[in-house]
């Protein structure tokens, strides 16, 4: 439950920031449902982690505290 609200909670300030996991994915060259898994915590990558923190003037860690070390490197 709390993966899905902050997953609707990405997705509402990408809105409010001016854009959305379609654009996210125009601009990697990847599909939107790419980016949706990742937002959900179903799949990992840095890359669309990095871009979404960067959309909401934020860092991947603050967005995902329990996908990071402590000095921010990806957990297993």
């Amino acid at each position: 439950m709390e993966d899905e609200f902050c997953h609707e909670m990405i997705r509402a300030r990408l809105r409010m920031a001016g854009s959305s996991f379609t654009a996210l994915a125009q601009e990697l060259g990847i599909t939107p449902a790419s980016v949706s898994l990742v937002s959900q915590g179903r799949r990992r990558s840095r890359k669309i982690e990095q871009i979404i923190a960067e959309k909401l003037d934020t860092t991947p860690e603050n967005i995902w505290p329990d996908r990071y070390e402590q000095e921010g490197t990806m957990k297993s």
